[in-house]
């Protein structure tokens, strides 16, 4: 192997490493799980909305429709957590569209809420 072709190799190998390590260097601090609060809490109720395949909406375990879940939330005080957990089966253009939706309709603080992944 000649002496170009070397240093050829091993800048390579260089400037893969520096990339494969960027994410790493660079990165910010892991994300932080919310603690869930107790019934003593002084923390805002949370709703957990869920939306399956077909348009079903759950609230906190019920059965609703969309437009009864937008009255609601339309309803509510800015205080109110909404969790929304979609179906795995939703495409993700699907979901960022329930939530957007669900920002809409009055619950600023609607997050998406993904279940823990497993080891």
């Amino acid at each position: 192997m000649s002496l170009a072709l070397q240093s050829l190799v091993a800048l390579t190998l260089i400037v893969c490493g520096a990339v494969a390590a960027m994410p790493l260097v660079v990165g910010g601090p892991e994300p932080v799980a919310e603690e869930e609060s107790g019934p003593d809490s002084t923390a805002p109720e949370t709703l957990r909305v869920v939306e399956s395949p077909g348009g079903r909406w759950f609230l906190n375990g019920e059965p609703i429709t969309r437009n009864a879940l937008g009255r609601l939330l339309q309803q509510q005080d800015l205080a109110l957590r909404v969790q929304y957990f979609p179906s795995s089966a939703l495409a993700i253009g699907q979901v960022g569209r329930s939530l957007s939706w669900l920002r809409r309709s009055g619950a600023n603080g609607a997050v998406l809420a993904l279940p823990p992944s497993l080891p």
